[in-house]
């Protein structure tokens, strides 16, 4: 069985060929991090180490990544549809480049307790609404969702084990109808 820490995490996909020269447009996903392009636990979705020589925005939301040994439109187009990302287990390393507040795949499966212990439910989707992460967790027909922020969300950097809310009064009760 699978577990959160032994698993492919995404950043991104390749989704088209630019220019000549074999660069790639890269469609950033919800645990891009723009420091993880030049870090060496960067891997394509099969395990094998990915490595760029340059990276930079693109119109759209999208980036333009060179990467080493793809140097031709044809290699570049061989490479659409191929994910980025990183080894789950590569989290918990020292040197892996982290953003304030850590990264949304870390929440995904683990069960959500209030904090006077209280289960509210477990962590089925992680939704980025504007700037703002959603811990999505489903009930009955319908789902909850919490603002993964502070002061609701309690600090947690881990890959296990429960995450503590203090959600204000009503924001359970209002969701749950």
């Amino acid at each position: 069985m699978e577990t959160n820490s032994d698993r492919f995490i995404a950043i991104g996909e390749i989704v088209n060929a630019v220019g000549l020269r074999g660069e790639l447009k890269f469609y950033p996903l919800l645990d891009f991090h723009e420091p993880l392009l030049g870090s060496p636990f960067l891997v394509w979705s099969d395990g094998a180490p990915a490595a760029f020589s340059r990276h930079r925005v693109m119109s759209g939301g999208c980036w333009g990544l060179t990467a080493r040994g793809v140097g031709s439109r044809d290699a570049a187009e061989a490479m659409i549809g191929r994910e980025l990302g990183f080894m789950a287990v590569s989290y918990s390393d020292p040197a892996f480049p982290k953003p304030d507040g850590g990264l949304p795949f870390r929440w995904l499966g683990r069960e959500v307790v209030t904090g006077d212990g209280d289960v509210v439910g477990v962590v089925d989707e992680v939704r980025r609404i504007g700037a703002q992460h959603m811990l999505v967790i489903p009930e009955g027909g319908g789902e909850i969702l919490v603002p993964a922020l502070a002061p609701i969300l309690r600090p947690d950097d881990g890959l296990t084990g429960p995450l503590v809310i203090d959600p204000p009064e009503g924001l359970l009760d209002v969701q749950r109808g």
